[in-house]
C-alpha cells in the first residue's frame, strides 16, 4: 500500500513541491504530458534534485505519466505534432516525457482517457504495448474510464493488460464499485484521485473526526488509510509540507502492518459514512505489488 504524489495544477511550483514530497518520503509520482494542467519538466527537476541530495537512484523512484489526446491539450501548447497520425502523436509524447523526466524508461504510462472511438483507443494501446516491448515502459494503464463494459473490452483485447485504472473516487460514479471489483479480480491497481475533495462532507462529520482522533490521525489521513485498507492507491496532491509529512507517516504505518481499522466492522462503518455501497468482502492487507 502506498500514496502516489499527484502533480496537477502546480505550475511553476512543481519542481519545488516534488522535491519536498520526495524529501518527505514519497517515492511514487504521477504526472502527465499535458502542459495545460501539468508542468512535467518540473517533475523531472524535482525528483532529480531530491534524489541527488538523498542518495537515491532512479530505481528508488516510481514515475508515472500520461498520454493526453489532442482534445485534452491546450491548442497553443500541445507537446507533440497535433497534425501527425495518432500513433506518431503517442510516440512523440513518450519521447517528450522521457526527456522532461530525465529518465530512459517509465514505470507506468497511462492513457489520460479513452479516445473518442474504441478503434482509436486500441490504436493508442498498441503503441503503448510497443513501448513495453522496447523496454521504455514497464506498466500500462488508463484513466477517466468509468464504463465497465469499455474497460473490460480494452482488457480483453489488449495483448499487454492494463495494470492501472486511475479514476475520480466519488458518488456520481457510485465509487466505481463494479470497476474496482473487476480490478481486484484481475490484478489491476485502482488509483483514486479527488479522494479528499469529493468526500469532504463525509470527512467533516463528527463521527469521522472522533474516529480519526482515536487513531492519532486527521480525517484526511484516515481517508487515505481507508483507501489503502481496501487495496487502492490514492493520489495525494498536497502542497503543504506538514501534510506531506503526516501523509507519509500514515503510509508508513500501513506498510508496517499497523491495523489502523481495528476490524472489518469499522471499515464498513467508514464506507457507510462515505456513502459507498455495502462491502460484501474486504481485501486482506498484504505486500504491495510492483506497482
Amino acid at each position: 500500500p502506498y500514496l502516489l504524489y499527484g502533480t496537477a495544477w502546480k505550475k511553476s511550483n512543481t519542481s519545488r513541491l516534488v522535491y519536498e514530497a520526495i524529501r518527505a518520503g514519497f517515492r511514487f509520482v504521477d504526472t502527465a504530458c499535458q502542459p495545460r494542467h501539468y508542468f512535467e519538466p518540473g517533475v523531472g527537476e524535482g525528483w532529480v534534485r531530491a534524489a541527488q541530495e538523498l542518495g537515491l537512484t532512479r530505481r528508488d523512484i516510481f514515475l508515472q505519466t500520461k498520454f493526453t489526446s489532442v482534445d485534452g491539450q491546450d491548442p497553443d501548447n500541445t507537446p507533440y505534432d497535433k497534425y501527425a497520425p495518432l500513433e506518431e502523436q503517442v510516440r512523440q509524447s513518450l519521447e517528450v516525457s522521457l526527456s522532461n523526466l530525465h529518465t530512459t524508461y517509465l514505470d507506468s504510462l497511462v492513457m489520460h482517457g479513452p479516445m473518442s472511438t474504441h478503434e482509436d483507443t486500441m490504436k493508442v494501446w498498441s503503441v503503448f504495448e510497443s513501448f513495453v516491448d522496447d523496454g521504455k515502459v514497464r506498466n500500462l494503464g488508463i484513466s477517466n474510464c468509468y464504463d465497465l463494459g469499455e474497460f473490460k473490452r480494452i482488457f480483453e483485447e489488449a495483448r499487454i493488460k492494463p495494470a492501472v485504472l486511475q479514476n475520480r473516487f466519488y458518488d456520481q460514479s457510485s465509487f466505481d464499485v463494479e470497476l474496482r471489483q473487476f480490478c481486484a479480480e484481475h490484478g489491476v491497481k485502482y488509483q483514486s484521485f479527488w479522494t479528499l475533495t469529493a468526500n469532504r462532507n463525509a470527512l467533516a462529520t463528527p463521527e469521522v473526526r472522533d474516529m480519526s482522533i482515536s487513531k492519532g490521525l486527521s480525517p484526511q489521513t484516515l481517508m487515505y488509510a481507508f483507501m489503502m485498507r481496501l487495496g487502492h492507491t490514492p493520489l495525494d496532491g498536497t502542497t503543504d509540507l506538514g501534510h506531506m509529512e503526516e501523509d507519509v507517516a500514515v503510509m508508513g504505518r500501513v506498510q508496517q502492518g499497523d491495523q489502523i481499522f481495528s476490524d472489518d466492522d469499522e471499515v464498513r462503518r467508514m464506507a457507510e459514512i462515505l456513502g459507498l455501497p455495502e462491502l460484501d468482502k474486504l481485501p486482506n492487507l498484504g505486500s504491495s505489488p510492483d506497482l
